[in-house]
């Protein structure tokens, strides 16, 4: 489904495990496939935690912390996105906050510019959104088998919750760290989790949900959504990679000890969706 990006992986190796950040210097131009997975690893790695977390905090009646959690699961989902269509960014101190883009003729990763301006994260979004604006143009029948993969009716939902940050999900995550109004984690009562927690449940079980009140859920459908997005590129570059797919296969081992300590009272559903991530169904 998404040749136009992943294709390029199948000549991408993991002989060094080390990372761009790593690597890179104020060279214009570089060869990235020995590391360019390695980084995709380390996030997916990042996503998953923060996702487990998340779901640890709302069980416990920490919804504002689980929210930030939630957030920066999907935030590092758009990190990951951006890198295997290869525009992204790469932020290693004030003054190399790089910008980087692949050149399918040349078969190697341009480095044109400081980016210091512009917040990362909503560069991230918006790189996220430009990346993959295309999808719209996509004719039905292809954009119909999209949609029952995301499980939602109508190409507007699936952007409005994958790609295009109409939600404005950095905004709301700093209404809830910065307005007091926002943190009540000693506050909720039992009543109020109950009411909380079945919506989260019904968001992370796939079922259509209306967050006409609680806006912070969108984080949760944002997750929900963009991570069964991800998880489409995410099979595609295992079938044409073997030694990514070991990788995961590693990772999903390590969560399943994961699962036996710290996660064991982590929601079903949740272990599903990164399972099926991992190529794991």
């Amino acid at each position: 489904m998404f040749k136009k990006f992943t294709d390029k992986f199948s000549e991408y190796t993991m002989s060094d495990s080390r990372f761009i950040g790593d690597i890179i210097t104020e060279a214009d131009s570089y060869e990235l496939e020995q590391y360019l997975l390695n980084d995709i690893l380390k996030l997916l790695e990042k996503v998953i935690l923060n996702r487990l977390s998340a779901d640890l905090l709302f069980q416990n009646n920490y919804w504002s912390w689980g929210y930030v959690t939630i957030y920066y699961s999907n935030f590092y989902i758009a990190q990951i996105l951006n890198r295997i269509v290869g525009n992204f960014f790469i932020f290693k101190e004030k003054n190399f906050n790089k910008y980087i883009t692949y050149n399918k003729d040349l078969l190697l990763y341009n480095i044109p510019q400081n980016n210091n301006n512009e917040a990362s994260h909503l560069r991230e979004f918006k790189k996220l959104k430009n990346n993959f604006s295309y999808i719209k143009t996509w004719n039905d029948t292809k954009l119909n088998e999209l949609l029952d993969i995301i499980n939602v009716e109508n190409k507007d939902f699936l952007f409005k919750y994958t790609i295009d940050n109409e939600i404005q999900e950095s905004k709301i995550r700093n209404e809830i760290n910065y307005k007091l109004r926002n943190y009540k984690e000693i506050e909720y009562n039992q009543k109020k989790n109950i009411q909380y927690y079945k919506m989260y449940e019904k968001i992370i079980s796939n079922e259509f949900c209306i967050l006409k009140d609680e806006r912070n859920f969108n984080l949760v459908q944002i997750n929900q959504k963009r991570f069964l997005f991800l998880s489409i590129l995410i099979k595609e570059i295992i079938v044409i990679n073997p030694a990514f797919k070991i990788k995961l296969d590693r990772l999903n081992k390590s969560l399943e000890q994961k699962y036996q300590t710290e996660f064991h009272n982590v929601n079903s559903n949740i272990k599903v969706s990164i399972q099926g991530l991992l190529n794991e169904l």
